[in-house]
């Protein structure tokens, strides 16, 4: 019999390690066939999340799934034949979760079918638990030999009743059609899983706090409300025509929040269409409208300083470098492969070993972003893209530029008067004392454009492979992401 692996995840289960403890009562089922199951195989290639390269063409006849991946790890069930979502958080993954609560304790008995009856009405009709009391209280008054056990009932009874209590504080923010809507009460409670601390908020959206999450959603609510949904390319212009507002599926502030959930988490359209209970393609609208939004009203938060602050607020990692105004390096984004040579070879990348854009970025001493270029073919010189970018429009007489050695642009800045701080070169010698100090203190200073980088790149849509029509989507997707991170605290203190 040929080895059995789990195809989920990064699920490491083996069919040769059945001894070992993480491998107790796991067995394998076969992942079904694209040929004669296409819907579940699909639905099943979406659960396992393995990315882009996993799809149909990868299912054979020894692709298995563990048992571990479904509900209660028994297997798939006629109530839930599909393995549970890999990228499942938060309330989506206690959704998943049938297994019961732990035990009650040994001394608790259960209740009679009028106590039963009288604690179902308290759940449902939130009925008033004082008069249950006095009910209690007379029926007290009434057998005047009551025993131990029939007192150790009664404090069961009514801790039940406070337990009753409790549930109705959890739900006194939910409305009656939360209640009866599964898709509203769904969307309620992830709304709630990201705003219940800011640790939780800053994992989803990448905000570092609830108030500064709020704050932002006020200084853009106004002309939120006043946007009207993106319908594609050709019918924006009759859509702007008819001045056509949408009719709101979302509020502003939830609008808002699934943006910043998507950029942040880099969940698909229908991942979030299950979480926020609308429809894929509404996802999407909403998504590519509240892009554009963000990245024009907020685009004051990218913004290339003056020297004075900079000198102002100087780190101690700079302190040799006290003319440098800014730190520049390109990074890259995955994109899909396009159909023609040419253009493959125009956007293959040689350090990435994959079809990229790429964009240069430029931060502060202090790490906050304060220019972003449009995106460029990965084939496009670092030299080419700092002088038709517009980046040499932002210097001034006297400022310093740090960057790595890639960047043969002197005779550039010299032009505007500017100087190119880059550790020095060999050429085929051995370095000098000065010169290796000098190349340890560059190395020092200009380390944190790439912490800056992978800040930007936490934003997990970005890590994605983007469709080749969606360029306008990537360059906006990428200077939100940029605002993002500059409210973020200090990267370099």
């Amino acid at each position: 019999m040929g080895v059995k692996r789990c195809a989920y995840g990064t699920c490491n289960s083996d069919s040769r390690f059945y001894h070992k403890p993480h491998m107790a009562d796991v067995f394998f089922i076969t992942f079904p066939k694209p040929t004669s199951k296409p819907e579940m195989c699909d639905r099943w290639i979406r659960a396992c999340s393995r990315g882009d390269d996993f799809g149909r063409h990868k299912i054979t006849q020894d692709t298995y799934v563990c048992s571990k991946h479904f509900v209660d790890g028994h297997g798939p069930t006629g109530e839930h034949p599909d393995p549970i979502p890999a990228t499942a958080r938060g309330v989506e993954l206690r959704i998943f979760n049938t297994k019961k609560s732990r035990p009650p304790p040994k001394g608790r008995v259960s209740l009679s079918p009028e106590k039963k009856k009288s604690r179902s009405q308290l759940q449902v009709l939130n009925v008033d638990i004082d008069k249950e009391n006095e009910i209690t209280e007379g029926s007290e008054k009434q057998d005047t030999n009551v025993d131990n056990e029939d007192a150790r009932k009664q404090v069961s009874y009514s801790d039940a009743a406070t337990q009753t209590d409790i549930l109705h504080d959890d739900l006194a923010g939910y409305s009656d059609d939360h209640l009866k809507q599964p898709k509203l009460l769904q969307r309620k409670l992830f709304m709630d899983d990201v705003l219940r601390s800011d640790k939780s908020c800053k994992f989803y959206t990448g905000i570092t706090s609830i108030q500064l999450l709020l704050f932002l959603h006020r200084f853009l609510q106004s002309k939120a409300e006043r946007l009207t949904l993106w319908k594609g390319e050709e019918t924006t212009e009759n859509a702007k025509n008819k001045d056509d507002h949408h009719p709101r599926g979302l509020s502003t502030f939830t609008a808002f929040l699934l943006t910043l959930v998507r950029l942040r988490r880099g969940l698909d359209v229908d991942h979030l269409s299950d979480l926020f209970g609308i429809s894929s393609s509404t996802v999407s609208r909403y998504f590519r409208t509240y892009i554009e939004f963000i990245s024009r009203e907020l685009s004051f938060v990218v913004k290339w300083p003056i020297r004075l602050q900079v000198q102002a607020h100087l780190p101690k990692a700079f302190r040799y470098f006290k003319k440098t105004i800014a730190i520049i390096d390109c990074t890259e984004f995955f994109v899909q492969k396009p159909s023609l040579p040419s253009s493959q070879r125009v956007t293959w990348s040689q350090y990435k070993h994959h079809n990229t854009f790429k964009c240069l970025v430029a931060i502060s001493p202090t790490g906050a972003f304060t220019y972003i270029s449009p995106l460029w073919s990965s084939s496009v010189s670092d030299r080419r893209i700092v002088k038709e970018s517009g980046f040499l429009d932002n210097l001034n007489y006297g400022d310093d530029i740090m960057a790595d050695r890639g960047f043969l642009i002197r005779d550039l800045l010299a032009l505007r008067g500017c100087t190119l701080n880059i550790p020095p070169f060999a050429h085929g010698k051995q370095l000098s004392k000065a010169a290796v100090k000098k190349t340890r203190r560059i190395a020092h200073a200009r380390i944190h454009v790439e912490r800056a980088i992978g800040r930007l790149k936490n934003f997990k849509f970005l890590q994605g492979i983007f469709p080749l029509k969606s360029k306008k989507l990537i360059n906006q997707s990428v200077q939100v992401c940029a605002q993002l991170c500059n409210f973020d605290k200090p990267l370099v203190k």
